[in-house]
């Protein structure tokens, strides 16, 4: 009798096993019957029409089995609706039926997810790899300006005079309020030598500047070092696929020139936005000698976990982390993981608080998807989140406080003999 019970237990737990996925294509299918209908409605005479509609099935089956969270296909493909009937009056909203409605479904989930039509998508990936076309500053919209935050070395924008904070307001003669991000973005891209024509509100200046600046492919530092009696200074800008190399050349040219007198490491990443988690992890194993790195959670279960290799490459040296409110996603996993690895003290700002990972999918028409697909913890400390890392060493910066001073505030903790500076060798 029990074994008869048993059986009909486990043929019960299969079917219910089965169940689930079966359901969840039934949703995402009958949500897709009312958006295929709402497409022939709406856009009439669509070559494309079969592999429009096929792309956006696949992102919405995507989207149900993959994001961090549960969601309603129901709810999503009712923005996507909402989207591709915003029919855009004039040139200033997006003329693409799909792209309208990717934007407008993927909006309503999270900050970070989002469409890349296939110019955006190709230059996203050329950035990761570590060089890219364009005018080489990062932007970001804040109380609805388009300000840039900070410039890439070597950039027509760094060449032709614009400046961290400048407020961007026109391109071309064109105004950009009220535009996007993205939109933003698609305005100030374009092809190689070519010259945007920037109109720029400055703090302190009295009237809009008029600034001239070359498109050009930009070759992204990824590492700089610098070594200052016995202490290796390290600094990573972003995390591309050039970031673990550059970190390992910078590692061996210290312990090359310091030896067993190395003291420790300074190793900042303030203002750094993340990027490669893959980048992120091989710099943390590169100080850790085994131990988690990161965990990733996606609805409720581990996803995966990455511990580091044995085999600490400083030897045990004493670390200090620069972090400041713009160090987040990678830069944080690397300070998190040694930090509750009890590897390094974080010095400087609370940490921006970006936890979720994103993951890059390609998408049939040469366009992409980011999606948010976990949550991280790092060390196998909790979550950062919405919240960042807290620093052991606290330090805001004083008005009038040089670059070089916070890094030799920094190096002090380590007690060392150093007179650092920020003179530093830059590493590929």
């Amino acid at each position: 009798m029990f074994k008869r019970i048993l059986i009909a237990l486990n043929i019960l737990m299969l079917v219910t096993a089965c169940a689930i996925p079966i359901t969840r294509d039934h949703d995402v299918n009958v949500a897709m019957d009312r958006y295929e209908m709402a497409y022939r409605e709406t856009v009439k005479n669509d070559p494309m029409m079969a592999q429009n509609i096929g792309i956006m099935a696949d992102v919405l089956q995507t989207v149900d089995r993959r994001y961090v969270d549960d969601v309603n296909p129901e709810d999503l493909i009712d923005k996507a609706i909402e989207g591709l009937k915003a029919i855009p009056e004039d040139d200033e909203g997006e003329s693409d039926p799909t792209t309208r409605a990717l934007n407008a479904m993927l909006a309503s989930m999270d900050r970070y997810t989002g469409y890349m039509a296939p110019q955006s998508f190709s230059s996203y990936r050329e950035s990761l790899d570590g060089h890219f076309v364009g005018l080489g500053i990062h932007i970001r919209t804040i109380d609805g300006q388009l300000t840039v935050m900070s410039l890439l070395a070597g950039s027509g924008a760094e060449e032709a005079g614009v400046q961290e904070k400048d407020i961007i307001t026109h391109v071309d003669g064109d105004p950009i309020d009220g535009l996007t991000l993205a939109q933003a973005r698609k305005r100030l891209r374009g092809p190689e030598n070519t010259v945007a024509a920037l109109t720029i509100k400055r703090v302190n200046a009295p009237t809009p500047l008029k600034i001239s600046v070359t498109r050009r492919e930009v070759e992204v530092a990824a590492v700089a070092h610098h070594i200052e009696g016995n202490v290796g200074y390290i600094r990573i800008f972003s995390f591309t696929k050039k970031t673990g190399p550059g970190v390992t050349t910078a590692l061996q040219d210290i312990r090359y020139r310091l030896g067993s007198g190395l003291c420790g490491i300074v190793l900042d990443m303030r203002n750094n936005p993340g990027g490669l988690v893959s980048a992120a992890e091989i710099v943390a194993d590169a100080f850790l000698d085994g131990g988690n790195i990161y965990s990733v959670e996606n609805r409720g279960r581990e996803l995966v976990a990455r511990e580091a290799d044995s085999g600490d490459q400083t030897q045990g040296a004493p670390i200090v982390v620069m972090l400041n409110k713009k160090s987040a996603s990678s830069s944080e996993i690397v300070a998190g993981a040694l930090k509750y690895q009890a590897r390094a003290k974080l010095f400087g700002e609370q940490s921006y608080g970006k936890g979720l990972m994103q993951s890059l999918m390609p998408l049939r028409n040469g366009g992409g998807l980011r999606l948010t697909t976990g949550r991280f913890t790092t060390g196998g400390g909790p979550t950062f989140h919405g919240v960042g890392l807290t620093p052991d060493i606290p330090h805001k910066v004083e008005d009038g406080e040089s670059d070089a001073q916070q890094i030799a505030l920094a190096a002090q903790s380590l007690n060392c003999s150093t007179g650092m500076t920020t003179a530093f060798a830059t590493t590929q």
